[in-house]
C-alpha cells in the first residue's frame, strides 16, 4: 500500500510537470511556479479515504470541469490563491501552461460560489489501474467561507471519485 501512496502523487506531479519540462520554450516565470508548486506538494500527506467519511455534496458550490482554457485559467487563478504577490504569478503562470487531453489521467473543476470562481480541485486516476483515483489540488479563494468552501469541494470531488473509483486517496 506505501508503494500506492508515493506512487499516485508522483505521477500526478510528473503529468503536472510536463507541461512545462516538455514545452518547447517554457517561461522563466513557468519554471518558478513549477517549483513552488512542487515545493507544496511535497509537504502534502496523502491518506486513503472512504466516500462514506465524507458528507454528501452540497449545494454551496456548482461545480464544473476544465473543458477548455477560460476554465483553466479560473482552475489556476483559484489555485495559486494559496501563494501571494509574484509567487503567484508564477504559480498562476505554471498552472495556465496545463493542456488536457480527452484521455489525460487528470480533471480539473472549479466550483463557482454566487457565480463567480472560488474553488478548485483535481481528480487524478491512475493510468495503469483506473481502480485508484488521487483526490488533490483543492483549494479556495480567501473569502469568510473559506473553510466551507474547501469543504464543499473535497465531499463533491470524493463523491465523483467513488463512482468510478475503488481505492480513494486524499493529498
Amino acid at each position: 500500500m506505501h508503494s500506492q501512496i508515493t506512487q499516485l502523487p508522483a505521477q500526478k506531479n510528473a503529468w503536472m510537470a510536463s507541461h512545462i519540462t516538455d514545452a518547447e520554450f517554457p517561461t522563466a516565470l513557468s519554471k518558478q511556479g513549477l517549483a513552488l508548486y512542487h515545493a507544496t506538494q511535497n509537504e502534502r500527506a496523502v491518506n486513503p479515504v472512504q466516500a462514506s467519511d465524507f458528507d454528501s455534496p452540497s449545494d454551496l458550490l456548482s461545480v464544473y470541469p476544465v473543458d477548455c482554457h477560460p476554465l483553466t485559467i479560473r482552475f489556476s487563478l483559484v489555485h495559486a490563491s494559496q501563494w501571494q504577490g509574484e509567487e503567484s504569478e508564477a504559480v498562476i503562470e505554471f498552472l495556465t501552461q496545463i493542456m488536457l487531453e480527452t484521455d489525460c489521467p487528470a480533471q480539473l473543476f472549479v466550483g463557482f460560489y454566487q457565480g463567480k470562481p472560488a474553488a478548485c480541485g483535481m481528480l487524478f486516476t491512475d493510468p495503469d489501474n483506473p481502480n485508484e483515483t488521487l483526490v488533490s489540488d483543492i483549494g479556495a479563494l480567501a473569502l469568510p467561507n473559506h473553510d466551507e468552501l474547501v469543504a464543499a469541494m473535497t465531499n463533491w470531488l470524493i463523491q465523483q471519485a467513488s463512482e468510478k473509483s475503488e481505492k480513494l486517496w486524499l493529498g
